[in-house]
């Protein structure tokens, strides 16, 4: 270990001692200003610094990530677009013309009720007016069923 020589240095006196004392607090100031002033711009490199320490796990993750999402891209297009028959798409398609096929089916039907319905209600009038002649009943007619009626033999007799 070296030996220093402190008679080189000479007779410090207390002038000098202020003089020292006062520029290492000067420079304490100096220092501390600015490492306040320029702090966020500090934290802001020493974040940068980390990020690029993290960047290669990062990029990792990325690649990983990117070929799960293609693969499930490809699976998504294969069942949304048509491909002969076994595709979702596909299976839309064909579940939609069926249920177009129902309603005209069901337009049809519809229209043959109506048309049902109407000639039900001719009939019904016409029935109706053809009975009522038949249905009116004279006051003195005893038996309006067309039946002739009964005498019941008299017990007293």
């Amino acid at each position: 270990m070296p030996i220093f020589d402190w008679t080189t240095i000479g007779a410090v006196s207390w002038v000098q001692t202020l003089a020292t004392i006062c520029a290492l607090i000067a420079g304490l100031y100096v220092s501390t200003r600015f490492l306040i002033r320029f702090w966020p711009w500090l934290k802001k490199v020493i974040a940068f610094v980390e990020a690029l320490g993290k960047l290669p796990f990062f990029m990792a993750e990325t690649n990983t990530t990117m070929a799960q999402q293609s693969k499930a891209l490809a699976e998504i297009h294969h069942e949304v677009n048509y491909n002969n028959g076994s595709s979702v798409k596909d299976a839309i398609t064909r579940v939609e013309l069926g249920v177009k096929g129902i309603y005209h089916r069901l337009d049809s039907l519809e229209e043959s009720v109506e048309v049902l319905h109407e000639t039900d209600e001719k009939l019904s009038d016409q029935i109706e007016e053809q009975t009522q002649p038949h249905i009116a009943v004279a006051k003195d007619d005893p038996a309006p069923s067309g039946r002739r009626p009964t005498t019941k033999p008299n017990k007293e007799q």
